[in-house]
This record gives C-alpha cells, structure tokens and sequence, in this order.
C-alpha cells in the first residue's frame, strides 16, 4: 500500500492508530427505526446498501450499526472507507485491496464500510467480487443516488444484498411534531442545530452541485434549478408536463428526464392516481411531493412561522405523505401510496393500497373542527370502496365515527405518529 493512502484511512479510522476497535463515543446519534431490523444476523452474508439523499444520516447510522455489532461481538473491529477520495477510489479498483487492508491493518473479522460506492468506476462489479471471495466480513455500502446505485450496484447483487432507504428523521424519531419541522424539514443536521437557514442553504447548493452537475453530469443545470422551484409550487398538485416545459423553455422530454433524476435522488416522490373500478377516475397524470419540506422551503426561499402563511395546509399535506413513506421504508412495508380523483374533481389527498381488500383513504383537513366533517368527496370514496377504516387529519380536532360500515378517525396533526397503528390492521401488516 502507498503511504499516502495508507495516512489517509488511518484519518477515516482514528481508533486503528490507537488500538481501540472502533470508535468508544458517537456523534449525537438520533435512534434510527430500521437500525434494529438492521442488526439482525440474516444479513452478515450480504451486502447492507444503504441509499437516501446526502446528509440524511446512512454514514451515522452505518457507523452505528458497525459498533453494535461489534459490541455484540458479531465482528470484530470497522474499516471506513469514504470514496469521495480519489485516493480511496483509485486503490480499491479490485476486491483484493480488503486483504490486502487485512494485512496492513492486521484486521480480524472486520467490517467494511464502502461509503459513496456510487464514486467508483465499476461498483456492482467490485461488491460482487468481494462477496465471491467469501471472507468472515461484514459488508456495508452506502451511496446517495438510486439512479447510480441501481444502474451500477444492484444488478451485479442480485439475492445478495438488502437495500435499506434512509430518509430524512421521522416525526417518531425526533419525539415530537412541531412548526420547526414543518418549516425547516427533518434532515439530522437540520433538526440539531440553531442556525437551520444556513444549513439549509449549505444543503441545497451542494445538492445542486455536487448530485445535480458534478456526478450525474446534468447538462442544463439552470433548467434544473427552474424545474425545482416549479415543483416547489406546484408541490401537491397534478403534474402539467406540457407548462412545465414551456415555463423552463426546455423539451417536455427534458423535463420528465430531470424528474426521474429529482425522484432517484431523493428529492421528490411521484405518486399515482388510485384506479379502482369506476370509469369515471383519471388515470394519468402524478402528483410530486417533496421528501422534506425543508428542501422545498428552500427552493422557494420560504421560512415564514406564520400559523396563517397561504401554504400552510400544503406543508401539512405534504408533511404527512413524507411520514407516511418513512414509515413504509423504514419497516420494509409492501403498500403503495395513491390519490384518488375523479373527472368531475371529486378527491381524496392519499389511498394506501396491498390489496382490493386492504385499502384506506387519509384526508388532509387542516382546520379546526368543532364537530367531525367529512367532504362529499370523502364520502363518495367510502361509498364506493367501502374501507373498514379512513383517516382525516384535522388542525385540532379527536373523535372517531362510523359512516356505513367505515370507522372514520379524525386525528390532530399533532398526534400524527397515531395514524400508523391503524394503517397497519387496516393493511394487515
């Protein structure tokens, strides 16, 4: 091994240069949901791929997860690897650098921890080979766009690795629901520091050009840049790719291209219109919703704290489909999230959808109530799919009622982690 290369992994890895197995203290470490899933034993022979947008928490919690397993006594000690260094890149070209690490650091069943695998020039193919030579280690990898790790990781693993999405805090991981997250979002950095504004903005911009321009090669980022801050707007509402293309003066294919890069890199979500039996429901265009509000805020230079701000039931609407996704990845959860409308506009913001037999309606009603009020629209879902149980988030308002056989839960924004002990019988998870 260079010297130089072999300095730099003893910065990654203090505790190789003072005989500690792996770091005694941790960063403030905020407890992860998939992190006990995570430990369990099924996966030592496979590779852990963690994915999710820059700087919602995999490194920490990848580290996190090679102490406890240490401390279990499962492996023995971490080598870190972060591939933001050409360095680090240029050395592990081949699988065979692990024992060669093995040999230098006298590492004994060790767990490697391959950090922005998407940086190397031939990753699925790397992974693979080291799997294949079948050492007593633990194998971790992480990477920050889906659109590299799926074309360049995923096909070569195939039944061996387990993809685990980290996103964003969730409400239940934070300990509370507040006006802070709805503002400023729940990226770790974000929700820990003081200055919220201008880790935001840090953020964003390197976003834009680390993500958008220095890896994935964007060739028009100014038009991607527009494309946010449209979506930003429109954030909740049906896509027009045909105004989009005309406001960003670019093709429509263009724009539905920098879509998909704004999706698989964690940015926005896509989701579909529910289609039952009724020929009278659209059936095309999406709705996109940010996967954190701060990142939207941001787009649009928005951090008013006014209660009566005009978007503030769009920041509540979209706060709970980013809890609802969090809480379908962080427990590896088989449903799909829709909406529902219908030509005449008739709409229901969220249907969770397993099976003709297991579906539920959420509405957003961010008001205050002084007695249960349920929209026509509402009432035209349940007439017609006749779910067991349906939700309607309020400002502040609790009961729970029955509408034709449908017990209908009104539940304050505020008590949003509730809605998942009844999403789950409703979906028999």
């Amino acid at each position: 091994m260079e010297v130089e290369v072999i300095d730099l992994i003893k910065e990654m890895n203090p505790w190789l240069n003072n005989g500690e197995i792996i770091p005694t203290e941790m960063p403030i470490y905020i407890e992860r949901e998939q992190s006990e899933k995570l430990l369990k034993s099924d996966w030592d022979l496979f590779w852990l791929v963690l994915t999710g947008p820059r700087q919602a928490g995999k490194t920490t919690l990848g580290k996190y997860i090679s102490r406890k397993l240490v401390e279990q006594k499962s492996f023995k000690e971490l080598l870190y690897l972060n591939c933001d260094f050409i360095e680090i890149r240029d050395w592990i070209r081949s699988p065979l650098f692990i024992k060669e690490a093995i040999k230098q650091f006298n590492l004994k069943k060790p767990i490697i921890f391959i950090d922005e695998v998407q940086r190397l020039e031939n990753p699925g193919m790397l992974l693979k080979g080291i799997i294949d030579l079948k050492l007593p280690i633990k194998m971790i990898a992480s990477g920050s766009s889906q659109l590299e790790i799926k074309s360049k990781v995923q096909e070569y693993l195939t039944g061996r690795h387990i993809e685990a999405i980290i996103l964003p805090l969730s409400y239940k991981e934070i300990g509370k629901v507040n006006q802070e997250q709805l503002i400023y979002g729940c990226y770790p950095n974000v929700v820990l520091s003081k200055e919220k504004e201008i880790i935001l903005k840090q953020l964003f911009q390197d976003y834009i050009t680390k993500d958008i321009i220095e890896i994935l090669k964007v060739g028009k980022p100014d038009i991607m840049q527009k494309l946010i801050t449209l979506l930003a707007h429109s954030s909740g509402q049906l896509v027009n790719y045909n105004q989009l293309a005309t406001d960003c003066r670019s093709s429509i294919t263009t724009i539905q291209h920098y879509c998909s890069i704004l999706e698989k890199t964690y940015t926005i979500c896509k989701i579909k219109p529910f289609v039952g039996n009724k020929r009278k429901e659209i059936v095309s265009n999406p709705i996109y919703y940010f996967i954190d509000n701060g990142f939207r805020n941001q787009a649009l230079r928005r951090f008013s704290k006014n209660e009566n701000r005009n978007d503030i039931g769009l920041l509540v609407e979209s706060a709970v489909f980013q809890e609802i996704l969090k809480f379908r990845e962080q427990n590896f959860y088989d449903f799909d999230i829709h909406f529902w409308r219908t030509k005449s506009g008739a709409e229901v913001d969220f249907v969770l959808y397993k099976t003709d037999n297991e579906l539920l309606p959420i509405e957003v009603k961010f008001r205050r109530m002084k007695r249960p009020m349920i929209t026509r629209a509402f009432r035209s879902f349940i007439d017609a799919y006749k779910p067991e149980t349906a939700i309607v988030i309020s400002r502040n308002f609790k009961a729970k009622i029955e509408v034709k056989d449908s017990i209908i839960h009104f539940v304050p924004f505020q008590d949003i982690i509730e809605i998942f002990d009844l999403i789950k019988p409703a979906l028999s998870l």
